[in-house]
């Protein structure tokens, strides 16, 4: 029996509103034949010592001037890895992280023994999740011995804050900027869609084209400036780093989705998406937010898992739920794509959801700022909530998002346990269990 071929054989009738951006090769044109699965014979260049036709191709992959542009192949986590990595080896000073870092950025922390300084953050008042910076609590003093930050933009939810001003900010105070833009490859790709940080000289800025772009999954791309202290030895790590047999498909499907980028245009989608918002009003709350290709909805005393089984009856597969609200990543409809539109729209109409009365308090993130400090020692398990108390070994991560909600060195609370039992899946938490530091 083949367990994952026989679960992937299931979704035959299954509607993407989910990563990755191909929507199930619906979206763009990918031509990615199985015989095109090849090694670095002659005429195919060497990814890890390009001199033909991938240093051409990442040519193009810029998308400015004044950046060099380099394919990843094992997805946006090695290019932050790369980066802090290279930071380590280079300076002897700290970084700071806004609080809504992927769990990348935490392992980078690990593995080169750095500290960090927590920036500051604000709320959404839409999403209630972490929007951007708070300048009002950001002191210079903060940040003494800083020389790298990275910043998360946009958010998962696709919220953005004032990127230009931030960058400008951390310039200004002689810190570079590494910034996870995981979730805005297509950012600039028509001006329906908001701005990319490579627009306000981001020093290191990496993409998952195959988020939202038309690319094979762990297909990324890393921005970097030419200028930027770290250039080179980021490029030495993406070699140590990244597997040896690179994928030449992910490399094809990335340079597809790049000239995708390049030609696109959103009547389509914009008409679409009226149209799929007014679908989706007859039923449910829409929150639409900064980025376009992102919707959150909500239904008065329902929690999110429950609306996503709701959805998901009719084969509609979401990217994520909340404890009250479900995300939902629409595709880059566009002329001549495969997308069934038509259909997606009447199965949520045919979605009904009886009235309810109750209603949920919105349940607080974690918003301590202050410092991170790799955690060494030795540690023990406990049941999640026998860890009420205790700081925590390894980061309690609900995933997706794959934002840390405790991180390690954190005191469990009784609140942080309410809300991690709103996800399905947190990584940290194994057979109910979590690690926690032996105090003793």
């Amino acid at each position: 029996m083949k367990e994952i071929t026989d679960q992937l054989k299931g979704y035959t009738a299954a509607l993407s509103l989910h990563v990755p951006g191909h929507h199930r090769h619906t979206i763009g044109s990918l031509h990615l034949p199985v015989e095109h699965d090849m090694t670095e014979i002659t005429g195919l260049d060497d990814y890890h010592h390009a001199e033909d036709v991938i240093a051409k191709s990442e040519l193009i992959l810029s998308r400015h001037a004044d950046y060099r542009a380099r394919y990843l192949v094992n997805g946006t986590t090695t290019g932050i890895l790369s980066v802090i990595l290279a930071h380590k080896k280079l300076s002897t000073k700290r970084v700071a992280m806004m609080r809504n870092v992927h769990k990348s950025v935490l392992n980078a922390l690990d593995l080169t023994g750095t500290e960090a300084v927590i920036l500051p953050m604000t709320v959404s008042d839409k999403t209630n999740q972490y929007d951007g910076i708070d300048f009002d609590q950001l002191h210079i003093n903060m940040l003494k011995k800083i020389d790298l930050v990275v910043l998360t933009y946009p958010n998962y939810f696709g919220e953005i804050f004032n990127i230009k001003e931030a960058i400008e900010w951390f310039h200004a105070h002689d810190i570079e900027v590494l910034v996870d833009e995981a979730h805005g490859a297509h950012f600039d790709i028509t001006d329906s869609f908001p701005s990319s940080s490579i627009k306000y000289a981001g020093d290191y800025i990496v993409q998952s084209y195959h988020k939202t772009l038309p690319a094979l999954t762990m297909g990324s791309v890393i921005h970097m400036k030419k200028q930027s202290k770290l250039v080179e030895e980021v490029y030495y790590y993406l070699s140590v780093l990244q597997t040896s047999s690179p994928s030449y498909l992910i490399l094809s499907s990335l340079e597809q989705a790049h000239d995708f980028y390049l030609h696109y245009h959103d009547a389509v989608f914009l008409s679409q998406r009226s149209e799929l918002i007014a679908g989706l009003k007859q039923t449910f709350d829409v929150i639409e937010v900064g980025d376009p290709l992102k919707l959150v909805i909500r239904k008065q005393g329902f929690t999110g898992e429950e609306i996503k089984a709701l959805i998901e009856r009719e084969q509609i597969f979401v990217e994520l739920s909340t404890y009250d609200s479900v995300l939902l990543v629409l595709p880059l409809w566009h002329a001549g794509d495969t997308y069934p539109f038509k259909e997606l729209v009447k199965r949520i109409e045919r979605i009904t959801v009886p009235e309810r009365t109750s209603v949920f308090q919105s349940l607080i993130l974690n918003q301590a700022d202050g410092s991170y400090k790799p955690v060494t020692g030795q540690f023990k398990a406990v049941q999640l909530k026998e860890g009420v108390g205790c700081r925590v070994y390894h980061a309690l991560t609900p995933y997706p998002p794959g934002i840390p909600y405790v991180l390690p060195g954190e005191v469990l609370t009784a609140g942080h346990i309410k809300v991690l039992e709103t996800f399905e899946n947190v990584h940290g938490i194994i057979d109910g269990n979590i690690n926690i530091i032996d105090e003793g």
